[in-house]
């Protein structure tokens, strides 16, 4: 009986995706159906993940209800508004993988991380250079000041111009660096009392202390270039994530500008929606009370008017706090 399986009519893109869940599932049986009734006599009493295209995505929630333990990972060469709507419904909706229509099957690194994640929640987290490709360059930041900070952000679109990007593009991932720094080093920082340390006043210049100051990290391989911001204080929660996005989509689609600048929840309301939109695929992985990772991914090969229009993916993932040793 198989705990991993994949529900997907094209029969090729199926046994695809299949083997590269195979791989990332430690070499797992993975059997590919095309209905959702046939995947009960195949499943053991313990299922852990379900990949399927949106098009079954109603069917497969179904299949939730009747195993406690099965997560979805689905993909989509469509707009995914509607399942992000769900996926804020439904946390076992972890992965969210914008397919783009070009490409054979939806990327194989995010079906495999996809996989890996929900298998093993607390497992390691892969570092940056793990989702580049072989002979990837990073460069890191530790920003402690609000000047730091800036100095940053220009290093940012300096060497993102050297990596490749159009000069449009490195421009806005300075922007993206500066909002993923502003929600790491003001919202996120809490006190003894897990309160918020500067978020009141995000235009004060700030010295953080050397147990609250971020990491800046910024990664090419040659095809891909990537941004991620950790802090050390793993605050940001799902509901954060999707809320802000959906409300930012929804602002954008009814010409309601002023619906985006909500920022309750530690910022998010404002950012979130603009850090999701900045690349093809964005990856959130909070260590509750302990570490929050945002990572953003862009598609060096990809024109950036044609990247706007792609269904941009989206990972979600969270474990528990560590226990004490």
């Amino acid at each position: 009986m198989s705990t991993i399986a994949v529900l997907e009519r094209n029969r090729v893109v199926g046994q695809r995706i299949a083997r590269v869940m195979c791989a990332a599932g430690r070499l797992a049986e993975v059997p590919t159906v095309d209905e959702p009734f046939k995947l009960h006599s195949l499943f053991s009493a313990r299922p852990r993940v379900l990949g399927c295209d949106a098009l079954h995505l109603d069917e497969a929630r179904a299949l939730l209800a009747d195993y406690p333990t099965l997560h979805l990972i689905v993909w989509t060469t469509d707009e995914v508004s509607r399942v992000l709507s769900l996926a804020q419904e439904e946390p076992r909706i972890s992965s969210i993988i914008g397919w783009p229509s070009f490409e054979s099957m939806p990327r194989p690194w995010e079906i495999a991380l996809g996989t890996a994640r929900v298998l093993e929640p607390s497992g390691a987290r892969p570092r940056l250079s793990d989702l580049l490709g072989w002979g990837a360059t990073i460069l890191k930041w530790r920003p402690q000041t609000s000047r730091e900070r800036d100095q940053a952000v220009s290093e940012v679109v300096r060497w993102s111009g050297r990596a490749g990007a159009p000069a449009r593009t490195a421009e806005r991932m300075g922007e993206l660096a500066h909002e993923l720094l502003m929600n790491a080093m003001y919202d996120a920082p809490l006190d003894r009392n897990r309160f918020p340390r500067y978020s009141h006043d995000r235009k004060q210049d700030i010295f953080l202390e050397e147990a609250e100051v971020p990491t800046l990290r910024l990664g090419t391989d040659g095809v891909h270039i990537a941004l991620q911001v950790i802090d050390p204080f793993g605050a940001l929660r799902r509901h954060h994530v999707f809320e802000g996005i959906l409300r930012g989509i929804n602002a954008k689609t009814s010409g309601e500008h002023a619906a985006v600048l909500d920022t309750s929840g530690g910022g998010a309301g404002l950012g979130m929606i603009k850090i999701y939109t900045a690349g093809a695929v964005l990856i959130i992985d909070v260590e509750q009370n302990a570490e929050t990772s945002v990572t953003s991914f862009y598609d060096l090969d990809v024109n950036p008017r044609e990247q706007r229009s792609l269904p941009v993916s989206l990972h979600f993932f969270e474990a528990p706090p560590r226990r004490p040793s």
